[in-house]
Order: C-alpha cells, then sequence, then structure tokens
C-alpha cells in the first residue's frame, strides 16, 4: 500500500503542479530574453526623423588652420525602435567636414539604430587650411543626408574660410564699417530707428543666401566709396562663376521714414532687389543721393522707388530678371548722366528696363490709389536693352467729381537722351516730355556681354549731351571731365576718352 504523493524506491512519480511551474519558468526567461533583443525592423514613415538644428554653423575660425567640432541630436518621435538606413556626408571623403555618428567616424554610416523616444549624437568637425584651399568663398558648405524608408532629408554645414565680421540678425545702433575685414551678413542686419551706419571707402558687405540689409525709420544709410575703393555689396559666394549670378541674396531696403541717404560709389550685385527705396525724401528731408554706383545683375528690380525723391548721376543700372529702374506710385526723381541698360540672360524679360508709374491697386478694396509723379526728369541718359520696347508708361488720373479741379502731376522729361521704345508717335512728339530724344539707335556700347557700357568711337550718344546737366555733374563715374571747350558731354555713366 502507498499514499498518494509517496515516492517509493525506483519509481517516477508525475506532479502536475512543479511542471506546470517550470514550464511558466521558461516562458518569462524567453520573454526575457527577446525583450531585450529588439529588432529595430521599423524604417521610419513619411514625418521621417527629427532634428535639434536644419543647419549646423561654424563662426569665423580660419586665420590660421582651424578645427573645430559642433554637435547636434536626431530624434525618433515614433513609437517604434526604428533603423535609420543611412547617414551620409554629401561631400564625401573630399568635403573639409567629417561627421562622427554614435562613435562611428565615416562619410557613410549605415543601419543606424535609434530607439523610440530617444536620440542620437552627430559630431560635426571642419578643417581648413586657408593657405592651401583653392574655394576663393567666405562660405564653405556641404550638408548630412538622412535616408529612411519614406524619407530623403538633410542637415545643412555651414563654415566661413575667411577671416570676417560676422552678422546674424543683428539690429545694430550708429556704427562704422570699415575695410579692415569683409563683413558677412546672415539673415538681416537691420540699422536701428533714428541711428547712422557709415560704410567707409573699401568696405566688403557679402551677403548669405536671402539675407537683407533694412533701413529704419529715422535711420541714415551713408556709403562713402571712391573711384579706387568702391564699397561693394555682393553675395556670399566669391567664386568667378557666382560674380554675374542674380538673386544670391534680398537686397538693400531703404524703409518709410529713414532719410538723409547718401551713396557714393557703391557696387551692388547679385542681389534679388538691388535698391528698394520706399517713401524716402518727400517730407522735407533731403532726396537719397545716389552717385557712381554700379546696380547689377538682379534677379528683380535693380532700383525700386515708390513715393520717394531721389537724386541720381553718373551711375549704372543694368541686367535685371525685371526693370532695371521701377519708379512707382509718384516720388520726384532726378536722373544725370546715367545709363540705364538691360541685357539680362533669360529668354524673356515683360518689363521695360525704365518703368514709370504713379499708382498701385489697394489689395484691400481693389481700389486704385494715385500719387502724383511731381517729377521723372532724365538728362544726358542712355536706356536701352534687347527688348523692342525699353520705356515703359504707366499712369492713371484722378476722376473729377462736382467741383473738384484737381490735376494729377504726371511731369516726366526725357532731355538729350537715347532710349529705345514703341511708344506711339504721338506721345514721343510732345517736347513738353521729349526734348532731343535719339530714337531707337543702338549706342554701340563697346562690350554689352561683358558689361562693358563704355561707347564705341561710332556712338550717336558721343557728343549728345545737354551742357548744363553737364556742368552740375562735370566727371564722369572714372573722374574724366566731362566739359570741353570743343565738344558737347557723351551720353550716359561714362565719358569716351580716346587713347593718347
Amino acid at each position: 500500500m502507498f499514499r498518494i504523493g509517496q515516492r517509493l524506491p525506483g519509481i517516477f512519480v508525475f506532479d502536475g503542479m512543479q511542471l506546470i511551474r517550470r514550464v511558466l519558468w521558461g516562458l518569462l526567461f524567453l520573454l526575457l530574453v527577446t525583450g531585450c533583443e529588439r529588432d529595430y525592423m521599423f524604417r521610419g514613415g513619411m514625418e521621417g526623423i527629427a532634428f535639434s538644428t536644419d543647419t549646423v554653423m561654424f563662426d569665423t575660425i580660419f586665420t590660421s588652420i582651424g578645427s573645430v567640432t559642433r554637435h547636434f541630436r536626431v530624434y525618433n518621435s515614433y513609437g517604434s525602435d526604428m533603423t535609420i538606413d543611412g547617414i551620409r556626408l554629401a561631400g564625401g571623403d573630399g568635403s573639409p567636414f567629417k561627421i562622427n555618428v554614435n562613435g562611428v567616424s565615416s562619410p557613410d554610416v549605415v543601419d543606424v539604430p535609434l530607439r523610440s523616444g530617444d536620440s542620437l549624437f552627430v559630431f560635426v568637425e571642419v578643417t581648413i587650411d586657408p593657405e592651401a584651399n583653392a574655394d576663393p568663398s567666405f562660405v564653405v558648405t556641404d550638408s548630412i543626408m538622412f535616408y529612411t524608408k519614406e524619407r530623403i532629408q538633410s542637415v545643412k554645414l555651414v563654415a566661413y574660410g575667411q577671416d570676417v565680421v560676422l552678422l546674424r540678425k543683428s539690429t545694430i545702433g550708429t556704427r562704422r564699417f570699415t575695410a579692415e575685414k569683409p563683413y558677412l551678413i546672415y539673415d538681416w542686419l537691420v540699422v536701428d530707428t533714428a541711428s547712422v551706419l557709415t560704410i567707409d571707402p573699401g568696405a566688403q558687405l557679402h551677403f548669405y543666401k536671402g539675407a537683407s540689409l533694412v533701413v529704419s525709420h529715422e535711420a541714415s544709410l551713408q556709403v562713402k566709396g571712391t573711384k579706387e575703393k568702391p564699397v561693394v555689396f555682393s553675395g556670399s559666394r566669391l567664386e568667378e562663376w557666382y560674380a554675374d549670378q542674380a538673386g544670391q541674396w534680398g537686397g538693400i531696403f531703404l524703409r518709410p521714414g529713414s532719410r538723409n541717404h547718401e551713396i557714393d560709389y557703391a557696387h551692388i550685385r547679385n542681389a534679388t532687389i538691388g535698391l528698394s527705396v520706399d517713401t524716402v525724401g518727400m517730407d522735407g528731408t533731403p532726396p537719397l543721393k545716389l552717385s557712381n554706383t554700379r546696380i547689377e545683375h538682379i534677379s528683380k528690380q535693380g532700383l525700386v522707388a515708390q513715393s520717394s525723391s531721389i537724386v541720381a548721376w553718373n551711375s549704372l543700372f543694368a541686367d535685371c530678371g525685371s526693370a532695371s529702374v521701377a519708379l512707382t506710385l509718384g516720388g520726384n526723381y532726378e536722373f544725370y548722366h546715367c545709363t540705364i541698360a538691360n541685357f539680362f540672360r533669360w529668354p524673356y524679360r515683360g518689363v521695360p528696363a525704365l518703368l514709370l508709374s504713379n499708382y498701385y491697386v489697394n489689395e484691400e478694396d481693389g481700389e486704385e490709389d494715385i500719387v502724383d509723379l511731381e517729377l521723372a526728369l532724365f538728362s544726358n541718359c542712355i536706356i536701352y536693352g534687347v527688348n523692342d520696347n525699353e520705356v515703359g508708361l504707366d499712369f492713371k488720373h484722378r476722376v473729377k467729381s462736382g467741383n473738384d479741379s484737381e490735376e494729377t502731376q504726371v511731369n516726366y522729361l526725357f532731355d538729350h537722351s537715347l532710349i529705345k521704345t514703341t511708344l506711339d508717335p504721338a506721345v514721343l512728339s510732345n517736347s513738353k516730355h521729349f526734348k532731343e530724344v535719339i530714337l531707337n539707335e543702338s549706342p554701340l556700347f563697346v562690350r554689352p556681354g561683358d558689361y562693358n557700357y563704355q561707347l564705341d568711337t561710332l556712338s550717336m550718344a558721343l557728343d549728345h549731351g545737354n551742357l548744363e546737366s553737364a556742368r552740375l555733374y562735370p566727371k564722369d563715374y572714372h573722374g574724366n571731365l566731362r566739359i570741353d571747350a570743343a565738344i558737347l558731354p557723351d551720353l550716359g555713366f561714362v565719358e569716351r576718352v580716346e587713347e593718347q
């Protein structure tokens, strides 16, 4: 006889409860093991991955051999662990930048695991020898590309390859910029209210993509360039290929109520808008004085003004995607010995080189707001380009009602100038607006394709100028005398001087 549960010698006794406990412990162990071994099978969705920044910037470090390390973080905001297919330096082995991902230093890192809700660090290093660096650019750039199943994303890398004064999202008070070091503007540079920015001869201001100079209410811009040392406003890429590329930066904006601006011997190039002048000089303050200045290679307007007062002389406005000069919404303008040319290389430009207008359409009510054009004078000027019509006149007149006898002022005059236009002959015959004008004859620029707008020996623009206007500005852009006892002055911003 034996009792239930009694173990007899040599006989195996089945214990069901003990077996169940062992199976449960085994299953728990398997769950623990498999829980520690993440599969990272998820490869990302349409939202992509997140970054702590979209641009890694390296400040000026290259007065000698420089090496600096920055870092940023990559986030997995999904509810699953994931694998990033690849993290690659776009410039590869030839890039001055180096990257390190999770301890792996390589321009191409693949299958990078990243837990749900976690992040990883990407370290970036840049090393540039300025003496050995053949790239003359102020800005050295590259990108880190991130590849997941559904998206390709990037983080930009930006380093400054020369010794510059860096200004990023800066608002400045009264200040003087010198020629000691170039200035590199990133995003924007604002001259604060009632402040004065003075720029010395030879100073260079280079603007990163989209950056602009903005002069605020009651602030003033004083550009003091000389023939030998002009002040340069241009993009940040200095390679030869970029020299005539438009739209590399925003532009210069003189805001309403800014005042006392003088710009002499400035080179403004490669912008989206060269110089924008908004309601300046019409409230009893001095007009903008613009002299000996070149504004060229602009993707939109070279000079655009509205309801402003400008006196310009010895200046070139050339090669713009829209008007080289657009004077809109009325104002008071005087141009002496200026060349307004447009040989822009885009296949079609629907706007003439010079546009005059006295109104705009109010977006709120659709009404036309008309402002008097007190004066638009072009004396001893050349207005020419590749279009059949390079002079656009777009004027509106107020509708009289009741006893309202107010006349709309539309006062413009082309005096001793050469223009290319298809305007109605009846308009062109009005001596109030056209006086001693050469119509539709080539000025015979020496090499407009190479941006040389000096006059050939056979040009009809030679010796055609108004002597009184020349006496106001007796020297041309190059400093040559315009006034001679034997001959009349030439048209345009440069006087032809025969080699001795």
